[in-house]
């Protein structure tokens, strides 16, 4: 397929919205948090490809005239269903037995909450131990200084910019001072524009007792690696007129970035975020809105660890549901949805109701709607083999749906293959399969 403009708007939406996310206390954006099941070798595509081969061998050809709706459908089941077969795999030991993942609690989360990740452990990982925190990492902060925000600005209208320096980058900021235009609005047309061109820096317009001031702050968290500071703000050589950096005063109060200062059974470490590992086997992040303290972190007991794990599973299974399951239309202008809803929620309730037994054994219920409670039973089971099996059989689920996910969508059947013959389409089994799906590609 040629690569186009479209193309790569498609592509850049369907990343945009399904890619992981996860909040980063050195970044203080969204970012992506990869992990080992991210990636796939080889053989792992090939035995997807070999699944297609080989469903096609038998599937009939099929007349689908998708609308929209149905498929967003089809994209947001297979995404929800390759996240909660993640989700699965995330709950595996180091034996990579499923559910057998351990669990790290902290006994104060208001200052630290702690997550086991074995991937990068030390050869001697320690069942706990203790935390004390003196100080969070921080960012440079900015603060210009507060000027009447009603009142007109004294910058005679013209074109103005100023430059930023930050990690050795040059941003020239390009903007046009108007008649009338007060302090007010000045400050917050420079905070959107130094917002949405994302160089490193956030601004934002702080007010008190009818004065406000542009406060800019970096991204990046801790000292710098390079530098004296995460960024420079100046107007010296500049391109239009300069005099907005000391007229609203952006370098006249700077508050430079920190490390983290901290303890592990009293040896001290610093880190230049608020998110670091342990041992390589405990990330903890701090919270620095609750304060330093100390805390105590540590392995829960096996069937603890069991319990979190089952309750971490029942939560993402009915996220999975909830994410591609609408509730029943009101108006009869939306039955055709009940299709996209009836024909998973038909098939996992059948699904489910082969394993009812065994997973009432370790308190999970299945309900009438296809979706999972989970209570503690008061006796743990820790013969896990049928919960294991259980997994197993989701994850192969999981797979299925996320092979063909306009299975979900009502098609009328053509014509059935001709059993006499080994002629196979490998892409036939779905126009979906395996890629992105849009009318303009």
């Amino acid at each position: 397929m040629a690569v186009s403009f479209t193309t790569l708007q498609i592509y850049d939406q369907y990343l945009t919205t399904y890619r992981s996310r996860d909040y980063d206390s050195s970044n203080r954006k969204v970012t992506r948090r990869s992990s080992r099941y991210d990636t796939h070798d080889q053989s792992e595509l090939q035995n997807v490809y070999s699944a297609i081969q080989w469903k096609n061998r038998f599937a009939p050809l099929y007349l689908t005239e998708p609308s929209p709706k149905s498929i967003a459908f089809a994209v947001h089941l297979k995404e929800s269903a390759q996240n909660l077969k993640q989700t699965i795999n995330s709950l595996s030991g180091d034996n990579n037995d499923l559910f057998s993942m351990k669990t790290a609690y902290s006994d104060n989360e208001d200052l630290a909450t702690a997550e086991y990740v074995p991937e990068e452990a030390d050869d001697d990982v320690p069942a706990n131990f203790s935390l004390e925190v003196e100080s969070f990492a921080s960012p440079q902060v900015n603060t210009g200084k507060f000027v009447d925000a009603s009142h007109t600005t004294q910058l005679k209208p013209d074109s103005y910019s100023f430059d930023i320096l930050s990690n050795k980058l040059h941003y020239e900021l390009q903007f046009n001072i108007n008649e009338g235009e007060t302090n007010k609005e000045l400050q917050s047309k420079l905070s959107r524009l130094i917002n949405s061109s994302d160089i490193g820096v956030s601004a934002k317009v702080v007010e008190q007792d009818g004065l406000s001031a542009l406060e800019i702050t970096s991204d990046a968290f801790g000292l710098p690696y390079q530098s004296a500071r995460h960024f420079i703000i100046n107007d010296d050589n500049t391109s239009y007129h300069n005099g907005v950096v000391d007229y609203l005063g952006l370098n006249d109060n700077v508050k430079e970035a920190s490390n983290a200062i901290y303890s592990i059974n009293g040896n001290e470490e610093s880190s230049y975020s608020n998110a670091f590992n342990v041992h390589g086997a405990y990330r903890v992040t701090l919270h620095p809105e609750n304060g330093v303290g100390n805390a105590e972190i540590g392995l829960y007991a096996d069937t603890e660890s069991l319990s979190h794990n089952i309750e971490t599973f029942v939560d993402g299974y009915n996220h999975f549901l909830d994410g591609v399951l609408t509730d029943l239309p009101e108006d009869k202008e939306k039955e055709d949805d009940l299709a996209l809803t009836r024909l998973l929620s038909k098939d996992m309730t059948k699904f489910l109701d082969v394993h009812r037994q065994n997973l009432e054994k370790y308190g999970i219920t299945v309900n009438e709607d296809a979706s999972l409670d989970y209570e503690k039973p008061d006796e743990t089971v820790m013969d896990t083999d049928a919960l294991k099996g259980f997994g197993n059989h989701m994850i192969r689920k999981l797979t299925s749906i996320s092979l063909d996910p306009m299975e979900y969508i009502d098609r009328r059947i053509c014509a059935y293959p001709n059993p006499f013959t080994n002629y196979i389409n490998p892409y036939m089994t779905s126009i979906y399969t395996g890629m992105l799906f849009n009318t303009y590609t």
